[in-house]
C-alpha cells in the first residue's frame, strides 16, 4: 500500500512538472490575437500583451490557470472601452495600465473566480462603475502593488469593491496598493477607495486583510475604507492628507484596526455600528476633526469597543458617543497616550468607560482625576523623520496595566498579534504586561518611528503618472474662513479670505458628515468678506463648516474644515 501511494505521488508530481515544462507562451497585440490565444491556451500557459496602447479591448477570461501580463511592467496601456471580466480561477493579471477610458456603467476589472491575483496594475482617470470588483462567490483574491487613482465620474460608486458571501469568508488580501487623488467634498458621495461588504452583508464574515496600503487626497467620500462586513483586519496602512475622510467601521463586528498611521486629515477611525471592535497600536497626528469617533447609533449599538496602546498627538477630540439614547457600552481605553490637543482630548463621555493606565496631557475635556487617567506630560520627543516617540525619561515607560482585551484570531487568516507582543514598528514588547510601554511604540526605538507604507513603496514599480493628467491636488489649510461666536445660539459670522482669484464654496455638514446647508458660492473671489448666517433652524449639536477654494490659475486647491457647536 505504501509503495502504491509513493508511485501515485511520484506520478502526480511528474505530471505537474511536465505540464509546466511544456507550457506555451502566446504573444498578442489585438483583440483578435488575444481571443485566439485564449482559445488555444491550456492550464499554466502564458499570454503576453506586446507593449503599446490599445483601445476597446475586452479580455473575457474563462479558462483556469492562465498567466496574463504586459510585455514589460506598465508597457501595455488600455483605454477607450477596454475592460476585463474573469469567471475562471487561478488567473494572474500583471503589469497593465488602464488609463483614460470610458466604459459607462461597467467595471474596469470584474472577477467571479477564486485564487486570482492582480498585481502591478494601474487604473487611473477612467469613467466606469467600479475600478475593481470582487464578487461574493470569489475566494482568496490577492490585490498587490496596484494603483487606483482619479476616477472621472464621481457619483456614488466606490473604487475597489469586495463583496461577501453568506456561507463562506472571502479571505482576500489587499497589500501594498495606493489610493490617490479622488476629487470630491467628502460627506456621502459614495467614492470610497475601498468598500468591503454591503449594509445587507454586515453579519457575514469577510476575513479580508488590508495592509501596507497608502491613501492620500481621497476626497470622493467621507469614508476612506467602508467596512460593511465582519472579521476584517486593517493594519500597517498610512492615511495621509485626506482632508474630508476617515476609516469607518460602518457595519458588522470584530473589526481590527492595528498599527496604522493617520496623519494630517479630517479623522482617524469612526466606529458606527457593531460589537467587539479593536483599535490597537495606531499613531494619530494632526487630525483636524476626530482621531476616534464612537457613534451613538440605534441600528446596531456599539458594545465591547477596545482602544489600546495608541499614540494621539495634536489632534481634535476623541468622541465617546454619549450624546443620545444608544450610548456605546463596555468601552475600554487602555495604555494610550493622548497629548497636545487642538481643543480638548475627549468629548461626549458616557460615564461608563473603563480607563486603564492612560496618560493624558492638555485639556482633558472630562472630569479628572479618575482611575486610569493619569494627567502628566508624557515627555515625547521628535525623531529625525518627524514623528513622536518616548524620551528616555518618559513616565509612559514600563507602566502598562492589564485588563485590555486580547486581539482575536480568525481562522484561515494570517496570525494576529493577540497579546500586543509587538509595537507598531514590529519591535518586541516585553511579555510581562507591567514592563510594556504606553502608546504605540516601545522604548528604546531601535526601529525609527515612521510610516511603513508610503507613496514610494506602494503601487506599481513603474511610473503611473504618464499619458493623462491627474486630479487637481488639494492642500489642507487654515486661512480660508473664520467663524464666531463658537458655540453659537443663533447667528454666526463667517469671514472669507482669498489672496488670489478663486472659486470659493462654503457648506455646513452635520455630525455624521451629511450636507446640511450651502452658505455661499463665490466666483472669482479675492480679498475678504464677512457673511452672517442664521442658524435658528439647526438643532443643537456639533457641526462642521467646510470651505474649498479652487485656484483658477491651475495651482493647488485648498480645503479648510472647522467644527462648531450649535447651542439651544
Amino acid at each position: 500500500m505504501k509503495n502504491a501511494l509513493l508511485k501515485s505521488t511520484f506520478a502526480l508530481s511528474f505530471l505537474l512538472v511536465f505540464s509546466f515544462l511544456h507550457a506555451t507562451t502566446f504573444y498578442v497585440d489585438s483583440q483578435q490575437s488575444f481571443d485566439s490565444a485564449q482559445r488555444s491556451a491550456a492550464a499554466n500557459d502564458t499570454i503576453i500583451w506586446r507593449n503599446g496602447t490599445f483601445s476597446d479591448i475586452f479580455m473575457d477570461i474563462d479558462k483556469d490557470r492562465l498567466f496574463i501580463a504586459a510585455e514589460t511592467l506598465g508597457g501595455t496601456v488600455f483605454n477607450g472601452a477596454s475592460r476585463v471580466d474573469i469567471t475562471s480561477d487561478y488567473i494572474t493579471l500583471k503589469g497593465f495600465q488602464f488609463v483614460g477610458g470610458d466604459i459607462g456603467t461597467r467595471d474596469v476589472i470584474n472577477t467571479r473566480g477564486s485564487y486570482n491575483t492582480f498585481t502591478q496594475i494601474n487604473i487611473r482617470a477612467y469613467t466606469c462603475y467600479k475600478y475593481l470588483r470582487v464578487r461574493e462567490e470569489s475566494q482568496y483574491v490577492d490585490i498587490t502593488y496596484c494603483n487606483f487613482e482619479n476616477r472621472i465620474n464621481r457619483a456614488d460608486q466606490n473604487i475597489l469593491s469586495i463583496l461577501v458571501d453568506a456561507n463562506q469568508p472571502g479571505y482576500h488580501k489587499i497589500q501594498y496598493c495606493s489610493f490617490k487623488n479622488f476629487e470630491g467634498m467628502g460627506n456621502d458621495e459614495g467614492v470610497e477607495p475601498i468598500r468591503i461588504g454591503l449594509s445587507t452583508q454586515a453579519n457575514r464574515n469577510s476575513r479580508t486583510l488590508v495592509e501596507y496600503c497608502y491613501f492620500t487626497q481621497c476626497n470622493g467620500d467621507g469614508e476612506l475604507i467602508s467596512s460593511k462586513a465582519s472579521q476584517n483586519v486593517y493594519r500597517f496602512n498610512t492615511f495621509e492628507d485626506n482632508p474630508v475622510a476617515e476609516l469607518v467601521l460602518r457595519h458588522g463586528s470584530e473589526g481590527i484596526v492595528y498599527g496604522n498611521f493617520f496623519l494630517k486629515g479630517k479623522g482617524g477611525v469612526r466606529v458606527r455600528e457593531g460589537q467587539n471592535h479593536y483599535i490597537y497600536n495606531n499613531y494619530f497626528y494632526e487630525i483636524d476633526d476626530r482621531p476616534i469617533f464612537l457613534q451613538n447609533e440605534s441600528s446596531d449599538p456599539l458594545d465591547n469597543i477596545n482602544i489600546a496602546f495608541n499614540t494621539i498627538v495634536d489632534c481634535s477630540e476623541v468622541i465617546l458617543g454619549g450624546d443620545g439614547s444608544f450610548r456605546p457600552t463596555n468601552v475600554t481605553f487602555a495604555n494610550n497616550i493622548l497629548t497636545d490637543p487642538d481643543d480638548s482630548l475627549f468629548e461626549d463621555r458616557t460615564g461608563t468607560e473603563t480607563w486603564i493606565s492612560n496618560i493624558v496631557f492638555g485639556n482633558v475635556g472630562i472630569s479628572t482625576p479618575r482611575p486610569g487617567l493619569i494627567v502628566v506630560d508624557p515627555k515625547l520627543e521628535l525623531n529625525s523623520a518627524g514623528f513622536w516617540g518616548l524620551s528616555a525619561t518618559s513616565p509612559a515607560i514600563d507602566t502598562a496595566q492589564s485588563g485590555y482585551a486580547p486581539l482575536p484570531q480568525f481562522m484561515g487568516m494570517d496570525a494576529i498579534d493577540t497579546d500586543v507582543s509587538f509595537d507598531m514598528m514590529g519591535q518586541n514588547r516585553p511579555a510581562v504586561v507591567g514592563e510594556k510601554d504606553l502608546g504605540a511604540n516601545e522604548f528604546p526605538h531601535n526601529t525609527l518611528i515612521q510610516p511603513i507604507a508610503t507613496e514610494a513603496n506602494t503601487g506599481p514599480s513603474y511610473n503611473t503618472s504618464v499619458l493623462t493628467s491627474v486630479a487637481r491636488n488639494t492642500r489642507l489649510v487654515k486661512n480660508l474662513i473664520k467663524i464666531n461666536p463658537n458655540p453659537v445660539s443663533s447667528v454666526m459670522n463667517v469671514q472669507l479670505f482669498s489672496e488670489n482669484n478663486t472659486d470659493l464654496q462654503v457648506d455646513i455638514y452635520n455630525f455624521e458628515g451629511k450636507l446640511i446647508r450651502n452658505i455661499t458660492q463665490q466666483k472669482n473671489f479675492s480679498g475678504e468678506m464677512t457673511l452672517t448666517e442664521n442658524l435658528d433652524s439647526l438643532a443643537a449639536g456639533i457641526y462642521t463648516i467646510h470651505a474649498i477654494s479652487k485656484d483658477l490659475k491651475g495651482g493647488f486647491d485648498r480645503i479648510q474644515t472647522l467644527k462648531f457647536i450649535k447651542s439651544e
